[in-house]
C-alpha cells in the first residue's frame, strides 16, 4: 500500500521489474515481466489519454509473460508518469510519438532485441499507426485494439447510435440526457462524462457488460505497483491529460497521416463497440497498404476486447508471432 513492488516471477532467466526511466526529458515509468529475458518484447500503449495500467496490468498478462517480456509504459502526464510540474505544451500527439520511439529504442538497447512486438489500445492505437508508419525498423509486428481513426466523427457517429440503441431499449433517462447535451463537439468535459456513462449503460463502453472498470478500479486499489497516493495520481493524470489533449484529438485523422505502412498489422475491434464505431476504422484498414493486414472482431467484447476477451486475445498474440 505503502511501497511500490511487482511480485518476483519464479523462472531462472525471469524480469519483474518497475523502472523509472528519462523520457523525453521527463522521468516516466516502465513495468517490465517475462518468465524468460531471451523472449520478444511486446509494448503495450495505454489508451485514455491517460488511461494508465501499469496499476492493474499484471494480473491481465501472466499468460502473454510466458512467451513474452510484456512492458507497460505509464505515458507522459498519466498514472506514475503523472505530476503536477509537465509542461502543458509537451502534451500534444507529436510529443507522445516521440516519448514512444524513446521507449522503444530503450527496450531494444535494453534487452539486445532488434525489433518490438507493438499493441496499441484506443488513444493508444493513434500512436501505434503511426509509429509503424514513420519508424517501421523498430517492429515485428503491430495489433491495433479498438483502433482510433477519426475521434470527432467517431463521437458523431457513436451519439446517434447511443440514441437510436436508447430508444430501442426505453431508457428514457438516457435519450432525456443525450438531447439535453445535444450532438458533438462538446465544450464541456462534463458532456462528454455523461455520453460515457451511457455507453457504459447500454452495453457499448469499456465492456459489453459494464463489469470491467469496477473490476480494474478493485485492482487499482489493491495494486503492488501503485501505492495509495499512486491511486489518487492516476485519478489526476486522467484528468490533466484529457483536458490538455482532446482539442488537438478532435482535430486529429488518421486518414491524413498514414496509407501505407511497413509492418503486418492486425486490427482487432469489439462487435458492441459504441465508444469507437467500426465504421471510420473499417473505411480506413480498406485503404491501407501493409504487407499483411487482418481484422478481427471479437463478438462478446465493447471497447475492451483485450481485457473482455483476454484468452482470445492471448492467443491471438501468440499465434500470430509463433507464426514468424
Amino acid at each position: 500500500m505503502f511501497r511500490r513492488t511487482s511480485p518476483k516471477i519464479e523462472a531462472v532467466n525471469s524480469i519483474s521489474e518497475l523502472r523509472k526511466v528519462m523520457i523525453g526529458g521527463l522521468e516516466q515509468w516502465l513495468l517490465i515481466r517475462g518468465e524468460n529475458k531471451n523472449n520478444p518484447l511486446l509494448l503495450l500503449v495505454h489508451g485514455g489519454p491517460g488511461g494508465a495500467q501499469i496499476g492493474f496490468n499484471r494480473d491481465y498478462q501472466q499468460d502473454l509473460e510466458k512467451h513474452f517480456i510484456v512492458v507497460n509504459w505509464d505515458q507522459r502526464g498519466a498514472g506514475l508518469s503523472y505530476s503536477n510540474n509537465i509542461p502543458v505544451e509537451t502534451m500534444n500527439i507529436n510529443q507522445f510519438l516521440h516519448d514512444l520511439i524513446d521507449v522503444t529504442v530503450y527496450l531494444k538497447r535494453e534487452f539486445q532485441k532488434e525489433k518490438i512486438i507493438l499493441v496499441g489500445h484506443s488513444w493508444g492505437s493513434i500512436l501505434g499507426m503511426l509509429a509503424i508508419h514513420k519508424y517501421p525498423e523498430h517492429y515485428i509486428h503491430y495489433f491495433g485494439v479498438s483502433q482510433v481513426v477519426n475521434l470527432a466523427k467517431s463521437e458523431a457517429l457513436s451519439y446517434d447510435l447511443l440514441v437510436e440503441k436508447a430508444i430501442e431499449q426505453n431508457h428514457k433517462e438516457a435519450v432525456k440526457k443525450l438531447k439535453e447535451i445535444g450532438k458533438p463537439p462538446w465544450d464541456q468535459l462534463k458532456f462528454d462524462r455523461i455520453h460515457q456513462k451511457y455507453t457504459e449503460e447500454l452495453g457499448g463502453g469499456m465492456s459489453h457488460d459494464g463489469k470491467l472498470v469496477k473490476e480494474m478500479a478493485k485492482k487499482l486499489i489493491r495494486s503492488k505497483e501503485y501505492t495509495f497516493f499512486d491511486v489518487v495520481r492516476h485519478v489526476k493524470g486522467q484528468l490533466f491529460s484529457m483536458k490538455n489533449m482532446i482539442t488537438e484529438l478532435r482535430k486529429f485523422d488518421l486518414n491524413n497521416e498514414v496509407q501505407t505502412v511497413h509492418v503486418p498489422v492486425t486490427i482487432i475491434m469489439g462487435r458492441h463497440d459504441l465508444t469507437v464505431p467500426h465504421l471510420p476504422t473499417q473505411e480506413f484498414f480498406d485503404h491501407l497498404q501493409a504487407p499483411s493486414k487482418e481484422w478481427v472482431y471479437f463478438e462478446q467484447s465493447a471497447h475492451s476486447p483485450n481485457y473482455e476477451e483476454l484468452e482470445k486475445f492471448t492467443k491471438k498474440i501468440i499465434e500470430t508471432i509463433t507464426y514468424y
